[in-house]
């Protein structure tokens, strides 16, 4: 490549034209930007389809490469008189200018340009083939490759611009990543050693060490120099000397105040008590090496922690916001929860790890929140789940903090979302069951979208239908969808229930048997689920204490409904109860349980072990596709994102929601099967779901349908308890406790009490004629329609319910009661019921 002065393209690759003649176009100019003053296009192209070449008068070109090997950019070093060098950068692209000779130039191929921010790191492909490698940053090029050549076993790199332009570089690739940085010997060193640690911290890298210089270097001293001899006795190699010092590397200080006598090496955190005589002393192990990399409280100046982030044994990446209240309790408790999470600890050591975790500071801090979720930030919408992965612009100021380290390991993903596609989500096509737990799986982040309140769905039938297949694969849709996973049992506490709801909130909170559940608890657990709120608590002072708080839309499974439950403690299930966790029968009407369609399995059973394995082999990675991009579309544009989830419940509710008086209860109902449509549609138009448009639409509509079936009505289900009940006391006690008024078909006479004795009575009946035949009329009196009939239940209106259904007929003076006549008593007033509340003839 052939040297050119500063700002004018090198030479082109053989077989690319140029036409120097040609003026530039319009559009050209209108997208021109000014450089030497004059008027000047540049695209830069990433990968370039050829190796640069050295250009005339450069000593060296260093070729930046993407993980495949390929050419990004380079930077060439020229030379000057007096030992002054220019590092240059050279990119390729597309570049059109007019030049000195005010001639058209067009030439796509190697420039002098910088290339497009973020730049990338040197040494990505070297990174790239040495996954589980520890990182060596150095400043410079010439540097990273002497160091590669001194510290094989590291991956060495390197960012473009010095310590200046580190916010310009992409740091992403070193997250997860155990890196040490190796400053020159020089302040501006220091400076690039401070902003890369910051750089990388903020991207997610694991460990950042620093090394500790050795005193005696010479100023401006780096890895590519020499070593003094002076500073090693000329007995040993510089590699030699050096080693050491990298792998004794300590916790960077650049964000980290460390405690006196503490230290953080390449074997762990270490202290050294202060010698007291003359006997020796020596660092006490405390724990294999972590990284802490921020201070957390709850932004009001409470619930303060430490955030750390270490490797495990087999190099999987963990992280935990301790809360720092734990110090002062058994040190164990930490201790056992960082060794349960791959940390070794020393067993001796442990209120040296307690007394760390007090006294070290850091200059970063983050907001911790103990509920998962979307949070907002001055950052954006960030999106959390327990196990610390977060997405959003607001990731960087958040992050969750529990007193478990192994809290969130239910959300780990597993396997690829084209095999969880494949093997999964396509089974769902054509049943409406399973379709609809998958599409409800995806409904939780939309309830804070949407200001949605919390809501469940119960799908309830006989064992070995089908239920359980349902929860495991909408359980695979944020983790392992099984009893070890992401599937909870009913059996438990609703206390127990308040931390797991917290944990899983804006996500999906599955309960699997509801037979398994304590009857005098399920009801107030189905209660407090929806209202997004646990117990109100006294701390030991007799203050209040936070309550926990989400959102979640929970699934559930059972041989038995909500009412039938409770009503084994004796309970009855209120309306409110029941709207909140509406049931769905597990049997779609295919003589299959659950199951529809089975998708060329032999048997439902065969299916059913399908999925079961399925799922829990391929899990977690839909959700995490189905949030990248529902994060992304409410940072850009929140009010677009709302409009399309409302069109696609719209056009459920037109397509499924009965037209006429619908009580406020059933479009309740119809709003949660609409958000859980809109999600599967949405999940659909992401990629996420492999499924056609309209599918998640038609499962859940057929599962309204199905409840709305099951409900018998479209009013308020107070209205249809009352009219229930009503009917079941005349069904059980029309015989005998009613006396018969009718007059004697063979004397024409009317009976009596005389005649024919009701015991412990509850009210008259008579057979009257109407236009459709005849039938019996109930006369109940008033203080057994409020203590018996009604009992339980709100007397009046259960009055006003049935007179608005034609089945009371009210008094001439508008009263709910009217006068009878009792033979042998005279005139007394109660309730006339038509006997066509028992849809027939009646008792």
């Amino acid at each position: 490549m052939n040297a050119v002065p500063p700002n004018a393209p090198a030479t082109l690759p053989a077989g690319i034209p140029a036409d120097p003649f040609q003026p530039l176009t319009l559009a050209e100019r209108q997208n021109a930007v000014s450089a030497g003053g004059k008027d000047e296009v540049w695209e830069p192209l990433s990968p370039a389809s050829c190796e640069p070449e050295l250009p005339r008068g450069a000593s060296a070109v260093w070729v930046y490469r993407d993980e495949e090997g390929r050419p990004l950019c380079a930077r060439f070093r020229m030379d000057r008189e007096g030992g002054a060098k220019d590092i240059l950068p050279l990119t390729y692209g597309r570049r059109v200018w007019i030049d000195r000779t005010a001639q058209r130039r067009d030439i796509t191929g190697w420039h002098w340009k910088q290339a497009a921010k973020p730049l990338p790191l040197y040494g990505l492909d070297r990174l790239a083939a040495e996954p589980d490698a520890p990182v060596l940053l150095v400043e410079g090029e010439k540097t990273a490759d002497a160091a590669q050549r001194l510290f094989p076993d590291y991956v060495a790199m390197t960012s473009q611009g010095g310590g200046k332009a580190v916010g310009n570089n992409d740091w992403a690739p070193l997250a997860g990543r155990t890196v040490t940085i190796w400053p020159d010997n020089d302040e501006p060193g220091m400076a690039y050693a401070d902003a890369a640690i910051s750089a990388m911290r903020d991207a997610g890298a694991l460990i950042v060490r620093q090394v500790a210089l050795p005193a005696g270097l010479p100023d401006g001293w780096d890895v590519a120099d020499d070593v003094p001899p002076e500073l090693t006795g000329g007995e040993i190699a510089g590699v030699e000397f050096l080693r050491p010092y990298l792998d004794q590397a300590p916790l960077a200080e650049a964000n980290v105040k460390m405690p006196p006598g503490y230290a953080m090496t390449g074997k762990g955190l270490q202290f050294l008590p202060e010698q007291t005589g003359d006997v020796p002393v020596f660092p006490v192990w405390i724990s294999a090496p972590f990284d802490v990399v921020a201070e957390t409280n709850d932004g009001d100046g409470f619930g303060w922690g430490l955030l750390i982030r270490w490797l495990d044994r087999d190099r999987r990446e963990h992280q935990w916001a301790i809360p720092k209240r734990m110090v002062h309790g058994e040190g164990k408790d930490i201790a056992g929860e960082l060794e349960d999470a791959g940390l070794n600890c020393s067993i001796s050591a442990t209120r040296y790890l307690r007394q760390f975790i007090a006294s070290v500071h850091t200059k970063t801090r983050l907001r911790c929140v103990d509920r998962a979720g979307w949070h907002r930030t001055d950052d954006g919408h960030a999106f959390i789940l327990p196990g610390g992965f977060t997405i959003g612009g607001g990731r960087r100021s958040v992050v969750f903090q529990s007193s478990r380290a192994t809290v969130g390991r239910e959300f780990t993903p597993g396997g690829t979302l084209a095999d969880w596609q494949k093997q999964v989500a396509a089974y769902a096509v054509g049943n409406s069951r399973l379709a609809l737990f998958l599409s409800a799986a995806f409904a939780g982040p939309l309830l804070d979208i949407m200001g949605e309140q919390s809501g469940g769905i119960h799908l309830v039938g006989k064992s070995q239908s089908g239920k359980s297949t349902s929860a495991f694969i909408a359980g695979s849709v944020w983790g392992k969808g099984d009893r070890d996973g992401q599937i909870r049992a009913w059996r438990g506490t609703a206390n127990g229930l308040e931390g797991i709801a917290s944990e899983t909130s804006d996500t999906v909170l599955i309960l699997d048997e509801m037979g398994q559940a304590e009857p005098r608890e399920v009801g107030e657990i189905a209660y407090m689920l929806a209202n997004n709120t646990g117990k109100q608590r006294a701390g030991r002072n007799g203050d209040a204490r936070a309550r926990k708080t989400w959102r979640v839309l929970f699934l559930s499974t059972g041989e038995v409904t909500l009412a039938a439950k409770m009503g084994e403690a004796g309970k009855r299930a209120m309306a409110g109860q029941e709207v909140r966790l509406v049931n769905i029968p597990a049997d779609a009407g295919a003589g299959m349980g659950a199951f529809e369609k089975l998708h060329d399995m032999r048997s439902a059973g065969a299916l059913a072990d399908h999925l079961r394995v399925a799922s829990r082999t391929f899990y977690g990675v839909a959700s995490r596709h189905f949030l990248d991009a529902l994060v992304r579309d409410r940072a850009a544009d929140p009010k677009a994102l709302e409009t399309v989830v409302r069109a696609i419940r719209s056009r459920f509710e037109e397509a499924y929601v009965p037209a006429g008086n619908v009580d406020g209860q059933v479009r309740s109902v119809a709003a949660r099967f609409a958000l859980i449509a809109a999600a599967g549609e949405l999940a659909t138009d992401y990629g996420v779901l492999p499924w056609e448009r309209g599918e998640a639409l038609k499962a859940a509509g057929a599962c309204f349908q199905a409840w709305l079936g099951e409900r018998g009505s479209i009013g308020a289900s107070e209205d249809v308890k009352a009219i229930e009940q009503v009917r079941a006391f005349i069904e059980q006690h029309g015989e005998s406790r009613f006396t018969n008024l009718t007059p004697d078909p063979t004397t024409g006479d009317e009976r009596t009490d005389d005649r024919v004795r009701t015991i412990n009575r509850a009210g008259f009946k008579r057979r009257v004629t109407t236009q459709d035949g005849t039938r019996w009329e109930y006369l109940i009196l008033p203080v057994m329609w409020k203590t018996e009939v009604c009992k339980g239940l709100d007397a009046a209106n259960v009055a006003k319910v049935l007179r608005d259904a034609g089945y009371l007929t009210p008094g001439n003076d508008g009263r709910e009661t009217r006068v009878i006549k009792v033979p042998s008593e005279g005139p007394t007033r109660g309730y006339v019921v038509s006997g066509a509340i028992m849809g027939g003839e009646g008792a």
